[in-house]
């Protein structure tokens, strides 16, 4: 498998993946809707000795939703993009897709929490596309 790089907006923080994730899901539960300010969070889950931070590990600044048994975020001290994080438990990473800079080699394979999805949430391929 070829290494998988991701980094945040500015640059400070960057990673690589690598081995091939366990997952790739699309979440549309309200929690990621608000943490991503989207219809729905698309994440990468890869287990926790395959994400190696090569810069700026310690910009990474973290958030546990204290409301929730097992809800975190973690963003880039600098730019405030959403960067990959353990979870609660520690036994996997979850990676923001849109935070890759190459191909994962893989799309998503199923969604989640799909009755709190959006209303306005529809398929992009019925949107018209410009280039």
């Amino acid at each position: 498998m070829d290494i998988i790089s991701g980094s945040c907006l500015c640059g400070d923080v960057t990673y690589d993946i690598t081995a091939a994730p366990l997952d790739f899901v699309l979440c549309h539960c309200e929690r990621c809707r608000k943490t991503t300010g989207s219809s729905f969070a698309a994440n990468l889950i890869v287990r926790p000795a395959d994400l190696h931070w090569r810069t700026g590990a310690g910009q990474v600044r973290r958030w546990d939703l204290p409301t929730a048994r097992s809800f975190a975020t973690a963003t880039c001290a600098t730019c405030h993009t959403p960067l990959p994080h353990a979870t609660r438990d520690g036994g996997r990473m979850i990676v923001p897709a849109g935070t890759l800079d190459t191909d994962p080699g893989l799309t998503p394979r199923h969604q989640i929490f799909t009755a709190s999805k959006a209303r306005w949430c529809i398929d992009v391929e019925d949107i018209p596309a410009t280039s």
